[in-house]
């Protein structure tokens, strides 16, 4: 194809395109949810259902009253944790997330890229900016981008990026990352001491 593809697209377009491609993407994971989801509340009407059945057998073994509910919500929880750690190893074995980062910053924006990937923030589409404990995020809307401290030579690096970045952002976003960069700001703005 020799030309270049324009189109729009509606946010609720996006919002079922990710349960569409989740569900399609990973579906044994998202049977799974569906299959355990189903599993706990049938376990828990069958214990409503022969409650007196249960609590006779409890209290013929010498366990509390509540010793089957406690079992079946810990074994949902365990259960939970189950998927979400499988949820984290697909995830992992679809993208090599050891490559090294190159981050360039130029008239237009920034750029973020990897050997496999590459992003474009244009300065009008960062919609905000955050302090992490351990370094400085830039978003478009629900994607952040890391930039570790760990990048920079030193603080006053990081700070001067800081600045330049916060200063080519739109009103919109100064605004809604003010509170999250002040103490980086004011870092900033104070020169260093030879």
């Amino acid at each position: 194809m020799d030309r270049e593809l324009t189109y729009q697209m509606p946010f609720t377009r996006l919002r079922k395109l990710g349960r569409n491609s989740g569900r399609k993407a990973y579906p044994v994971l998202w049977w799974s949810r569906w299959l355990l989801l189903a599993s706990f509340f049938g376990v828990l009407i069958l214990a409503s259902t022969f409650d007196d059945a249960i609590q006779r057998w409890q209290s013929s073994v010498g366990l509390p009253p509540l010793t089957s509910f406690v079992a079946v919500l810990v074994l949902f929880v365990a259960a939970l944790i189950v998927l979400r750690r499988t949820a984290f190893r697909q995830t992992k074995a679809r993208a090599n997330f050891q490559s090294d980062v190159r981050l360039r910053r130029d008239d237009g924006g920034i750029r973020i890229a990897t050997d496999d990937i590459e992003y474009y923030l244009k300065w009008p589409g960062i919609s905000q900016m955050l302090m992490e404990h351990d370094g400085v995020v830039v978003s478009h809307g629900n994607l952040f981008f890391l930039i570790p401290d760990s990048a920079f030579v030193d603080t006053q690096e990081r700070n001067g990026f800081v600045r330049d970045v916060f200063g080519r952002l739109s009103e919109e976003a100064r605004s809604r990352s003010e509170r999250s960069m002040r103490a980086v700001l004011d870092a900033a703005a104070i020169p260093a001491r030879p």
